[in-house]
């Protein structure tokens, strides 16, 4: 068989623009099913071998101050696969609401992945303006969701939540019944197009949110361009961990992976084009170069938001599809993929150097805008990752060495399409083989195209083999890559660090689990509430301990327990009497403190750092924890008692101070 044979193919009436195709077991068959959605307003899963499982229009729930609505809203969004109400069948959920499609209210809808049948809506109950005519008054109908649901446990209750954003200004997250979490929706400030990518960076069993979106001169926010941000749920509401800004909006969804092998995940996300075609037309808001960051791919850092070294990088066009990862040239690390509307396809490495870019022609038709979210699997069967990308005519696939056309000198009577591919393909196992999936609209004839071709056997894991990486639509490449070699069980401590005996120690006695499976997060800043937390675990655990009184301690938080036996214990007195700050960085001279505290607070003879005086609380502290060998200081003659500690380094006291 000629690779890329067709193996069956569907025609539609009506245009499916964005919705990208899901591959994923719907039904708890242990067969997967094929799901997307179309501007007809009909949500569709079809089995294996093409045949219609389900369809059923997306009826919204409507909002109070919303227009009355029977009828079905168009889909734009891409479904999402999970058993979020933990029956055993899985739900899928979509959002609704178009720009191309009028007078419809939006919203997000979970449907029974067996029946089809809906069994809840997220009402928007926002109408912020006519997003048909691009204007600000208000139109009676609540407003649309083009964000891609992402479906993880925001909260730490273990249980699924489902975050998406809408044109109504707003991130939401919602519970597994579809109810807003305490503390959402949460104000972006203008219009969100991203879709969520969700994490646990801080290693508190709750997933932190990352997105992007629009902003505005003079609105919530106030600036001129977009915001990407962090977000985390806590029981007191939800916080803004971080920001960071272009002067174009975020239009693309962002992908997290350790591109740069530094240990911590970074986000790499792309902008749109809104500012930079207002600031071409005169708006009155422009100065300067605003709008000049509409072709630039970024980088950040996942835990605190500064610029991964290399990033931004440029296309020759504005990037509308969103980026996907992975490793394309065997060497251990994450390259970057996207598409712009240049015509090219490029490929970064995670120093934002260029691996490759290439320049798609699709025959007769020539080259076009790539427009598309690439997807990264083994698409000829070598093993290796390969790269498929849709543009305005047609769909692309390129060997991920160096973005050779797979496609070259394979001749066969039904292409793959020359329609346009605004949405990405999805590649797995359907009907007992693996195969890649996609939807194409061709625009005069206002049609949609499904098509299944065959793909050879792989001894490879698919790097991010559908949009937003899986069925969850997490955006997260953690589970793929590691990116040097492990010690313990984390991904990010190598064998020569010298902390590597310090961390396994602690997860062999219980005390770490570290910030994510993956990851321990030797570089990322400590928190009060986490340095308490490892202290009580390696003193057992104990439980039964009077209240802190702490008001800035949640009832239920995880290191609860901790902070009321450290309080009991004499080992902390909080930063005040009513607060104990848990989110903020422990420094060396509280840590040392701290673990003097637990050692019964010794007497020890001067330390000798120039930087630590007699008579601070910490003075004492620090010289019995250079005479124990805990600490040798940051020089031979400085302590520097005032920076913060990190993971890696507190592993390193903690496990001296053990012995």
């Amino acid at each position: 068989m000629a690779p890329y044979e067709k193996d069956w193919a569907l025609l539609l009436d009506g245009w499916n623009r964005s919705s990208a195709p899901v591959i994923a077991d719907i039904d708890a068959d242990n067969q997967n099913e094929i799901v997307f959605g179309h501007q007809d307003g009909t949500l569709r899963a079809y089995e294996g071998d093409g045949t219609l499982k389900w369809a059923t229009p997306a009826v919204p729930s409507v909002g109070p101050g919303c227009n009355g609505q029977s009828g079905a809203s168009a889909i734009d969004s891409s479904p999402a696969v999970a058993d979020i109400d933990e029956d055993g069948t899985p739900e899928v959920i979509v959002g609704v609401g178009s720009t191309w499609a009028a007078n419809q209210n939006g919203g997000v809808i979970a449907f029974n992945g067996k029946t089809g049948a809906k069994e809840w809506g997220t009402a928007i109950g926002r109408d912020t303006g006519n997003v048909w005519a691009n204007s600000g008054s208000l139109d009676g109908w609540c407003e649309g969701v083009f964000s891609t649901p992402a479906i993880g446990d925001v909260d730490g209750d273990g249980h699924l939540d489902v975050v998406f954003a809408s044109f109504d200004f707003h991130i939401w997250a919602v519970d597994r019944t579809g109810q807003p979490l305490s503390g959402f929706p949460f104000n972006n400030d203008d219009s969100v197009w991203s879709s969520a990518s969700l994490f646990d960076i801080d290693g508190d069993d709750d997933m932190e949110i990352f997105i992007g979106g629009d902003s505005t001169p003079g609105g919530y926010y106030d600036h001129l361009g977009g915001v990407f941000r962090a977000l985390d749920w806590t029981p007191g509401g939800v916080v803004n961990l971080w920001n960071a800004e272009a002067n174009e909006v975020f239009h693309s969804s962002p992908a997290i992976g350790d591109i740069n092998n530094d240990g911590v995940p970074e986000a790499v996300i792309a902008t749109g084009n809104n500012w930079h075609t207002e600031c071409g037309n005169g708006h009155h808001q422009c100065s300067g170069s605003d709008g000049s960051d509409h072709s630039k791919v970024f980088a950040f850092h996942l835990h605190d938001g500064s610029p991964v070294p290399g990033f931004p990088v440029s296309t020759g066009g504005t990037v509308i599809g969103s980026p996907a990862l992975g490793d394309l040239d065997n060497d251990g690390g994450l390259e970057v993929v996207v598409g712009s509307e240049d015509h090219y396809v490029y490929a970064w490495n995670g120093d934002g150097s260029l691996d490759w870019k290439v320049r798609p022609s699709f025959d007769h038709l020539g080259t076009g805008r790539m427009q598309g979210s690439p997807i990264i699997a083994d698409l000829d069967g070598d093993g290796g990752q390969d790269v498929a990308i849709g543009g305005d005519k047609g769909l692309a696939l390129f060997d991920g060495i160096n973005g050779g056309n797979l496609e070259a000198g394979i001749h066969w009577s039904d292409a793959m399409s020359r329609w346009s591919h605004e949405s990405a393909p999805a590649v797995g196992v359907i009907n007992g083989s693996r195969h890649i999936v996609f939807t194409s609209f061709d625009t005069p004839s206002v049609r949609t195209r499904l098509a299944a071709y065959g793909l050879p056997n792989s001894s490879a894991d698919d790097a991010w083999p559908m949009l937003r990486r899986d069925p969850m639509r997490q955006g997260s490449a953690e589970t793929v890559a590691c990116g040097f070699s492990v010690s313990g069980t984390f991904c990010d401590v190598s064998e020569s660090a010298y902390y590597a005996d310090a961390v396994a120690w602690m997860v062999d006695e219980g005390i770490t689990t570290g910030i994510s499976d993956l990851l321990y997060g030797p570089n990322v800043n400590l928190s009060r509430a986490q340095m308490v937390t490892f202290l009580w675990r390696n003193a057992g655990s104990p439980t039964g301990n009077p209240a802190h009184g702490f008001g800035d301690v949640p009832a239920g938080a995880y290191y609860g327990e901790a902070v009321a036996w450290a309080k009991a214990a004499g080992i902390t007195t909080g930063t005040s009497a009513t607060a104990f700050a848990p989110n903020q960085d422990v420094t060396r001279a509280q840590l040392v403190t701290l673990l003097w505290r637990m050692a019964g607070e010794p007497s020890a003879p001067a330390a000798g750092f120039v930087d630590v005086p007699a008579g601070r609380y910490f003075s004492t502290a620090v010289a019995w924890a250079k005479q124990q060998e805990i600490t040798t200081g940051t020089s031979a003659f400085t302590f520097s008692p005032e920076s913060a500690v990190t993971r890696g380094q507190a592993a390193a006291f903690l496990f001296r101070y053990a012995g």
